[in-house]
Order: C-alpha cells, then structure tokens, then sequence
C-alpha cells in the first residue's frame, strides 16, 4: 500500500509540476493554472498562475499553446508569454494550453493549466463563455460528474463524452461507452488525468467545449495523503521559549486536514510521551524539559484516510539562563546512501559568550528519526554512510563549547537509508 500511495503522489505531482520527471528545485506547486474566458476567435483568454509554496519570492513566466482538439501536436505560439491571449483565426477549432514556469532563488519549475477549446469561429452563433467543471475524487471506483459550463445563448441540448489523457491533461482519447454526465472511473484510468466534452446544440449549430482536466487518477487501495517535505521545526532550544512547527507539504485527495502533537523524549530520542494539550502549531518549552528531546508529529487526513510525518527531534533543551542555546538546528547535507559522506553544518547558537569549539557524534535511528543510538568512532563533522545504515535516518549531535560551558544539538535527520 505504501508503493501505490507514493505513486499517486507522483502522479499528482506530475500534473501540477511538469510530467514524470521528478522536480529537483524550485517552488512547489500546490494548485494548478487556470484559463479563463470566451472560448472562440476575437475574444481574450486570462492565466491564473496557479498556486505554489516557496521560501522565497516567486516569479511567473507564461508559454501559451495551440493543440488540436484532442490535446496533441501542441506548439507554443510565437511571442504569446503575457498572463492574456487574444484568439487568433488559427486558433479556430483548436484546443489552447497554458504552461506557467514559477521561478525562486532554489529554481524553476512547470505547471500546466487545463486545456481549453475547441474554439468556435469570430462571432458564433453558439459559444462556450466559462468552461465546464469536473467534480468529485479521481480514485478507481468513484464517480465524477461535469457540469455543462456557461453558454451563449443557452443551449437546447447538451451530449457528453470522456477522455483519458496523459498526466499533463495532454494526447486525450475516447472512452468508449463513456456519454453521460457522470463517469465513474476504472482500472485503465489510474495514472491518467480525465477530460469531458461537453457538446452543446442550438438550432443547427453545435460546439463542444473541453472541461477542467482531474488529477492523475490513483488506485482505489490509497489510504491517506503523503508528504512529499517533512515538518519542520524552529525555535530556541531552551526553557520558556517557544518552538514553531510547520505542516510539511502533503499530497492528498480533495482537501487536507491537519492535527498535531509535541512529544517530550529523552536524549537519545526515546521513551516518548505525548505532552498533554500541546496540539497547535507553536510550543512553549517548560523546565520539565531541560535536557530532553522535544519532537512534533502532524497527522494530515484527506478524503481516503490519515498518514502521520514526523519533524527532526529537537534538543536536549537547556536551561533558560544557559550560556549557549541552540536557535537553529545543525543541519546534514547529503544523499543518504552507502558510500556516500554526509556533512553537518555546527548550526546557530545564541550565546553570551564567544564558541570556541565544537565536537560531533553521529547517531543511528529509526526511520522516523526517534530511538537513536551511537555510531562506534563516527565523531567528525562529516560521515561516511554503512550498509549497516540501510534503513534507518541518521542525525549529528552536535557539542558547542564556550570556555567552560558546553551544550549539545541534534541535527535534522536525513531520510531512511536507501
């Protein structure tokens, strides 16, 4: 089950980001373009840039497309990278897309709006105004239905048809059978995107009109959303400050839901315990705490289940009058995987006075980070990953010392051990 869930993440993630390959840098987007307008030749499309997370500021570029009317031998159109697009006569019976390219300090990164089209001719006599929408959960073996869409003037009739396309809502085919409104999706659906024609009449005169593509429609066996960026954690690591958490980034199916919990630990990240109604975002480190491990855990729930991630243990927390605190966790670079060297940065302390040392350890967890247990002579800044690693997440703790002050810090920890 946990092979079909990281596949549907990926093939989320594939219509919003680009296709199969796998993003490396850049804003991550969380909901895609849109186009909106009168769909036939004379009138102007507007882009919506969609929605992405990013730490830093983010700029949008625009490449509009002409297609066919199934979505295939797409081409940019030449000079057309504004946020509007006015239809142009070859653009009659064409399909139009949109591809959006956010750019931060990290990278870039495409997202595709849904097509729209085909477009009716200068002055129809009959013409899509606002595109149909398609609605409910792509999952095998739910249904989704779609609306007629706006038209001008209203039609007389109205017929459907379904098309399976490929992540990017792209090269769409027929389903055979598939001529009402509503289309309750199969096996051969899973990791395809889903379109609807909508063919209106009016008099003699007909026009279809493309919908809204879904996500990449996943297995009916998925449970619960995934993350595809663990929580994170922020703070000083001292008595009666306050640390913050973050969600993480998940990928679910319809909306995302999410709870949390901090967790009071020992030094190694063991012997657990829920701290009693400490279930928001934010944590205000008591004296109870002073030399333990604090972690945060987020519990995200979507329409098919609930799935937990797990933040970096912070810690051991020091006192509130400590000479050096930790204010950011030493953080470790590099793939984890054997015979790889992994590095740890010293982090950032808050101090009365001047470091003048640091010395390190490296610890063996569970995949979870938790439950951790010293490597033999693993005490440089940097590591070389074991196969006696695989499987488990690695952390740096890290030992800063101020004349005769001293204080330790877990780092972030990696990613289980391919």
């Amino acid at each position: 089950m946990a092979a079909r869930r990281a596949g549907a993440v990926a093939l989320a993630l594939a219509l919003l980001a680009g296709g199969a390959q796998a993003r490396s840098a850049g804003p991550t987007p969380t909901a895609a373009p849109t186009v909106s307008g009168t769909i036939a030749v004379g009138d102007r499309l507007a882009a919506g840039s969609g929605t992405w997370t990013s730490s830093t500021p983010v700029a949008y570029a625009y490449q509009w497309y002409r297609c066919d009317a199934a979505g295939a031998h797409c081409n940019s159109v030449h000079g057309a990278t504004a946020p509007g697009y006015t239809l142009s006569r070859r653009d009659a019976g064409k399909a139009i897309g949109l591809t959006v390219t956010a750019t931060d300090k990290a990278g870039s990164t495409p997202a595709y709006a849904s097509l729209v089209g085909p477009n009716a001719e200068p002055k129809p006599l009959l013409v899509s105004t606002a595109q149909p929408q398609i609605t409910g959960l792509p999952i095998e073996g739910k249904p989704l239905q779609v609306t007629t869409g706006a038209w001008s003037p209203a039609p007389a009739s109205v017929m459907y048809g379904w098309q399976r396309c490929n992540t990017n809502g792209r090269l769409c085919a027929t389903i055979a059978g598939a001529t009402a409104a509503a289309y309750t999706i199969t096996s051969a659906d899973v990791g395809h995107a889903l379109v609807a024609v909508v063919q209106a009449s009016f008099g003699t005169t007909k026009q279809g009109a493309l919908s809204n593509a879904t996500a990449a429609a996943i297995g009916g066996d998925v449970s619960g959303p995934v993350h595809t960026a663990v929580p994170v954690v922020s703070g000083i690591a001292a008595s009666r400050e306050q640390l913050s958490g973050t969600t993480g980034i998940w990928t679910g199916v319809g909306s995302v839901g999410y709870a949390y919990q901090w967790y009071r630990c020992d030094a190694e990240g063991a012997h657990c315990s829920s701290v009693h109604g400490a279930t928001k975002t934010t944590y205000r480190l008591v004296p109870k705490d002073v030399g333990e491990t604090i972690g945060f855990t987020v519990r995200a729930t979507d329409s098919t289940g609930t799935a937990s991630a797990y933040a970096s243990l912070v810690g051991p927390i020091a006192t509130a009058g400590s000479t050096l605190k930790a204010s950011a966790q030493p953080a470790v670079t590099g793939s984890p995987i054997p015979s790889t060297t992994l590095t740890t940065s010293e982090g950032t302390w808050s101090s009365g006075a001047t470091v003048d040392k640091y010395t390190y350890a490296w610890r063996r967890c569970n995949a979870n980070g938790r439950l951790c247990t010293p490597i033999p002579n693993a005490t440089s800044a940097s590591y070389r990953v074991t196969a006696a690693d695989t499987g488990h997440a690695l952390v740096a703790v890290v030992t800063a010392a101020a004349g005769l002050a001293s204080q330790t810090a877990f780092s972030t920890a990696t990613a289980s051990t391919a």
